[in-house]
């Protein structure tokens, strides 16, 4: 392989490349955003204080015939006023990464907005089978109910 600065530009923007492994038949890309530091969502505040880390996994595009993983490591802050309420929080991700609490790239979930609006349910299950997503026929049609792009 080409070395890990290679990857840089599979990743959407805002997250910075840590490792980039081949797992059976899938892409599994580690990253990490790439600000030092977050802004509370209460009060507003900019913090560098680190509280914790976990991480969460989203499905990307599929590339080179396999599918791609990244697993997003997400720090939690503590918010230095003393005066908000909030003790503790995770740092957002920006739009162009994916929503809150989602699972899926936001260029993934454009795509399969798009297969649902296209072609529908079964139909649109079974071109994203062969494009390598995992999705529902149940997906896409509530990808366009909702309207998540």
């Amino acid at each position: 392989m080409g070395g890990i600065a290679s990857y840089g530009g599979v990743l959407p923007p805002g997250l910075r490349l840590h490792d980039v492994r081949l797992e059976g038949d899938e892409v599994l890309i580690r990253a990490r955003v790439a600000n030092d530091r977050a802004r509370c969502p209460s009060c507003g505040t900019v913090s560098t204080r680190l509280h914790s880390r976990y991480a969460r996994r989203l499905s990307d595009l599929p590339a080179h015939g396999r599918r791609v993983r990244i697993v997003l490591t997400v720090r939690r802050f503590r918010c230095p006023s003393r005066t908000c309420r909030t003790r503790i929080f995770g740092e957002r991700l920006d739009e162009g990464i994916g929503q809150r609490h989602g699972r899926r790239t936001a260029r993934l979930q454009g795509l399969v907005h798009c297969l649902g609006l296209a072609l529908g349910g079964r139909p649109g299950q079974a071109l994203a089978h062969r494009l390598l997503l995992r999705v529902s026929k149940d997906t896409l049609l509530r990808a366009v109910k909702n309207g998540l792009v």
